[in-house]
């Protein structure tokens, strides 16, 4: 593409952002758009695509580590850079809104709560949501760092707090950092004790969220609670 047409291109797409508040664009045309600033004299059209091809979304995209940034044909050290910044202020944006008492009252919200959380971690973790009657997170613990195999969860501890802090419901979640969001036996002998537990106490179990890479898994989704 001739720079003239190249111009022309982006000064459609940038016309079509702001005529439409950023709606009427595809994901990889606002991954165009936000290219453009970063590599101005280039058709950055194919790299938008690839990115999209190679991370599968944009969140994908927003999460990816720089040693994979910079595997893109056409990308530099400048562009990676760039996108890295993109990806600083989408996260703090989000741990902005995450902060304090958030509502959790729709799977999406819990989601994009547990992808904030969770986002950057090397190392597993494991979290308990507690949650009052109208789905406020009243606090939100981590109960340790490892594997359902290597540590014994007890479902009557994360109860008594429950109880401590006049909760009505709670969310379980713990990562994935390194594979896929399935869960393993032990993940779903726990969910069931758990289950159990807090139907025996009036505490509402939401879900238990195993949140991968790339994607997650939810038990409530799933509906094994």
């Amino acid at each position: 593409m001739t720079d003239s047409l190249n111009d022309g291109h982006r000064e459609r797409l940038r016309a079509r952002f702001l005529g439409t508040s950023g709606a009427g664009v595809a994901d990889y045309e606002l991954l165009e758009l936000a290219l453009t600033y970063a590599i101005p004299r280039k058709d950055v059209k194919p790299i938008a695509k690839d990115l999209l091809k190679h991370f599968k979304t944009l969140g994908g995209v927003l999460v990816a580590p720089p040693e994979q940034l910079a595997q893109i044909k056409g990308l530099g050290p400048s562009s990676v850079a760039f996108i890295q910044v993109i990806q600083q202020l989408a996260l703090r944006v989000r741990r902005e809104k995450v902060a304090g008492q958030p509502v959790l009252a729709s799977r999406l919200e819990v989601l994009d709560y547990l992808y904030t959380k969770f986002a950057g971690l090397t190392r597993e973790e494991f979290h308990v949501l507690y949650l009052d009657a109208k789905k406020k997170l009243v606090a939100d613990e981590a109960l340790f760092t490892g594997t359902l195999h290597e540590v014994a969860v007890s479902p009557r501890d994360i109860l008594k707090r429950a109880l401590e802090l006049n909760a009505s419901g709670l969310i379980v979640a713990h990562n994935h950092p390194s594979g896929a969001p399935e869960p393993s036996a032990a993940d779903k002998l726990f969910t069931e004790q758990l289950m159990m537990a807090c139907a025996a106490m009036g505490v509402d179990l939401l879900d238990h969220v195993v949140v991968g890479v790339e994607a997650h898994y939810s038990f409530s989704g799933e509906g094994q609670l």
